[in-house]
């Protein structure tokens, strides 16, 4: 299930067809697992494709994360949330935690 949430914008990318990316209830765990934020019951999901993307969009310098986010909008899009954020971890948690 997949829930529209509030980020931050990705410097240079077009939306296409909407303001703010849509984070999906993995991608928000996946981004909280990286930024150490990991429930104790959930799998490590650290050394999987999506896992390792997620650090590889954190690292990305910014014509990487406009590439990287025509791919992958809601993981890029999630890992600037939060990095860039006030209430970034919190809405990634809201995200998470939605059956």
């Amino acid at each position: 299930m997949t829930r529209p949430a509030p980020c931050a914008a990705v410097p240079g990318a077009k939306p296409s067809g909407a303001d703010q990316p849509v984070i999906s209830t993995a991608d928000a765990r996946l981004v909280l697992q990286h930024f150490g934020h990991t429930a104790p019951e959930r799998p490590d999901q650290a050394r999987t494709f999506r896992g390792r993307l997620v650090t590889l969009i954190a690292e990305a310098d910014e014509a990487n994360l406009i590439s990287l986010a025509s791919g992958y909008p809601g993981l890029v899009g999630a890992v600037q949330l939060a990095r860039f954020s006030p209430t970034g971890i919190t809405t990634l948690r809201a995200i998470a935690n939605t059956r």
